[in-house]
């Protein structure tokens, strides 16, 4: 898990580097990056650069651009990684959420506190590290959130997957059924199998035909005769109770 810190304070920076260090000790099992920034504009710089964090620890009142400022500039730019913010005041709770806030710490920091915080936060990031999809390309292995996978159609002996940002990877050839080299996808509740030549997900779904299915407003995939009614109950299932009766 990477994690950025970033407080103008050096006692609380200092302070913040110390209790993630300490608290690692209480998790062998997870291992993760400590990055240490003096100003939000330092750490935006290097995002920019870089790119993003797992986990974003940051204090509110900085001069020149505050951590809600921060916050906000990285929703921006697409990070979604999740962000503890640090504050000697709860005026600005409500403005932390506006960012999509993981969580809100008074100071002076309580220890037991902020490793039940940091605790959440490593919970999640190991959840969501499950949630995604290993594709072997000819020259490399990608690996993809589910949640960014559109749909996967096999085109010949290839799987191509569509993603949400309008790209697509190839996959390396592959043997056998389409179904069998996308069983590790399908394991995932929001993607089904839709006749034999595609694996769907149902997040992307918009739009449900009596001939297709529709993804993203901008994608067709035609459903399978006499399929409609078992594709439609699949996607009102997913949507109305939150996955579980997915598949």
């Amino acid at each position: 898990m990477r994690i950025a810190v970033c407080d103008d304070e050096k006692l609380y920076h200092e302070k913040i580097i110390n209790l993630l260090r300490e608290y690692n000790q209480t998790r062998p099992d997870l291992s993760f990056t400590l990055s240490a920034f003096s100003s939000a504009k330092e750490l935006l710089n290097y995002t920019f650069e870089h790119g993003g964090f797992d986990l974003y620890i940051l204090d509110i009142i900085m001069p020149e651009m505050s951590g809600i400022e921060l916050g906000s500039s990285l929703r921006k730019s697409g990070d979604e990684g999740m962000i503890i913010y640090l504050t000697t005041s709860p005026d600005f709770a409500v403005d932390s959420y506006q960012v999509d806030a993981f969580h809100y710490l008074l100071k002076p920091i309580d220890t037991t506190s902020f490793f039940d915080c940091i605790n959440k936060a490593a919970d999640r990031f190991t959840k969501l590290q499950k949630e995604v999809a290993v594709i072997k390309t000819p020259h490399s292995v990608r690996i993809i959130p589910v949640t960014d996978i559109c749909y996967a159609e096999r085109v010949r002996r290839l799987i191509c997957y569509h993603i949400s940002d309008g790209s697509t990877i190839n996959s390396a050839t592959f043997n056998g059924t389409f179904q069998n080299a996308v069983t590790p996808l399908l394991e995932h509740r929001e993607i089904i199998l839709v006749g034999s030549s595609f694996a769907v997900n149902l997040r992307h779904v918009t739009e449900i035909t009596r001939h297709d299915l529709i993804i993203d407003e901008k994608h067709k995939i035609t459903i399978p005769r006499g399929k409609y009614e078992t594709y439609k109950s699949k996607w009102s299932d997913y949507w109305l109770h939150g996955e579980k009766n997915a598949r």
